[in-house]
C-alpha cells in the first residue's frame, strides 16, 4: 500500500518518488515521461540537478495534468 505525505490539509503526495538525480536532456524526459505513465506522481528533482528543463519537458510529454 502506498504511503502518502500530507502537504496540507487538502493536498497530499506518495511518499515514493521517481528520481531525476544525474538526468539529462532526452533519457531525463522520457524517463519523466514514462514513470508518470507507469503511475508515479512524485517527481524528485533539485535546483542543483540542472534538469529542470527536461522534468518539465516529460511532465508536458506525459500528456497528464500537472493539477
Amino acid at each position: 500500500m502506498m504511503k502518502y505525505i500530507n502537504l496540507s490539509q487538502t493536498t497530499k503526495i506518495p511518499q515514493l518518488g521517481y528520481g531525476t538525480y544525474k538526468l539529462k536532456g532526452a533519457d531525463c524526459a522520457t524517463a519523466v515521461e514514462t514513470a508518470l505513465r507507469m503511475g508515479y506522481r512524485h517527481i524528485d528533482t533539485a535546483t542543483r540537478y540542472e534538469n529542470h528543463q527536461f522534468v518539465g519537458q516529460g511532465i508536458k510529454n506525459s500528456g497528464i495534468d500537472r493539477k
